[in-house]
């Protein structure tokens, strides 16, 4: 499992809906559009009630609204299915009979900036321990078995604002891959054997970060934010802030995964994705008899209007000592949140004109003065509320 900072990844056939999508004032689109990993939280089950309200094939009451018009190339022959169950998640289906692989993917919208402040890491802790056991599959490894067995693997990763898991699997295993998978939000066990044990898998990720210059830098500028911010926080997480810290503070980490899960893990905010070979409806069948019973309750996804750099943070130079023979300098400017304004994305502009490497460019000119080999410039949204230039 990995921990790792806000990125614009999308899984494999997630990201391939974007691309396709030509026509973004579809409604489906417009969903996904607004958030990059996934669908857009509580956007589409507002513009669903507001566009289309199609109903739910064969009869079935755990789906309240479908789109089945997503805009695709007409190369592709894959067929897509969005819909909303009854208990406001969000998914996408998508079918393809010739597939050699099946898959899925649950994101859910909370990470590290909402852990406990006595508590850094977690949320990185409870994505770990979810795939420990369940009330359905009290064997810890029977997930992990389950896919080795069926040519399968998966992984999770933490981000600031969002938590994701996925696997793939050989396409006939799929249903019995996803039924372990969905009980992972339903009811897991949490044992006291495994939450011991797996302090020392997150100990082993922390440790395996320390000398890597990107996760040193990071933590910098994270240690140099505001400290009142969330930014600031240690979202890793180790031993000694899962165990030595808690015990000598009287709290019991098993309790507190319970109390995070049970705050944040919400099927409102939470989007999955379900590739297989199984037709549009037999897929839905699928999602709809497992992914049901997952909690409604009614959370609002956290965000952060506020930058983690007032003024008093910035206009700061650091210099760092790099563990790798390695030479660069980053200029960072704290920015809002321009997701609302992915249409015509105003930071293009800015990036465009600084990493622009043709004659007469910035590069150009330093490259000629044997200031530097190459220049990059861009936007990352670190969380929900804001990012950086």
């Amino acid at each position: 499992m990995h921990f790792l900072r806000r990125r614009q990844v999308l899984v494999g056939i997630y990201r391939k809906i974007l691309k396709q999508s030509n026509e973004r004032d579809c409604s489906w689109n417009s969903v996904i559009v607004t958030r990059r990993t996934f669908f857009g939280g509580k956007i589409m089950s507002r513009s669903a009630a507001e566009s289309l309200r199609e109903g739910a094939p064969n009869g079935s009451t755990k789906v309240t609204t479908r789109f089945d018009n997503i805009i695709k190339s007409p190369e592709d022959n894959r067929s897509y299915r969005g819909i909303v169950l009854t208990n406001e998640m969000k998914v996408l289906l998508v079918s393809d009979p010739t597939t050699e692989r099946s898959a899925a993917a649950l994101a859910v919208d909370v990470g590290h900036l909402s852990d406990p402040d006595e508590i850094p890491g977690l949320a990185h802790f409870l994505e770990h321990m979810l795939f420990l056991g369940t009330e359905k599959y009290p064997n810890e490894n029977d997930y992990s078995t389950y896919l080795a067995e069926n040519g399968g693997n998966s992984n999770a990763s933490t981000y600031a604002d969002i938590t994701k898991f996925y696997f793939d699997i050989v396409p006939d295993k799929l249903e019995g891959a996803l039924d372990r998978f969905a009980q992972f939000f339903i009811a897991p066990l949490y044992t006291e054997s495994a939450t011991d044990r797996e302090i020392n898998a997150v100990q082993s990720e922390h440790e395996k970060n320390i000398p890597m210059d990107s996760w040193r830098v990071r933590q910098v500028n994270k240690s140099l934010s505001n400290p009142r911010h969330p930014y600031s926080k240690f979202g890793t997480g180790n031993k000694k802030t899962l165990d030595e810290d808690p015990k000598a503070k009287g709290i019991n980490i098993r309790d507190e995964l319970l109390k995070f899960q049970g705050r944040w893990y919400s099927a409102n905010i939470m989007s999955l994705a379900v590739f297989g070979k199984e037709s549009l409806d037999e897929l839905e069948e699928m999602v709809t008899s497992k992914f049901s019973q997952v909690v409604n309750k009614n959370v609002t996804a956290p965000t952060w209007p506020e930058s983690p750099y007032t003024d008093n943070e910035t206009g700061v130079r650091v210099c760092v000592v790099p563990v790798k023979d390695t030479r660069s300098l980053t200029v960072t400017f704290p920015c809002p949140d321009l997701e609302e304004f992915y249409k015509s994305s105003p930071d293009k502009y800015i990036t465009h004109l600084l990493g622009h490497e043709g004659k007469g460019s910035l590069l150009s000119e330093l490259k000629n003065k044997g200031y530097c080999n190459n220049l990059m410039a861009g936007y990352t949204l670190a969380a929900r509320g804001f990012g950086f230039l």
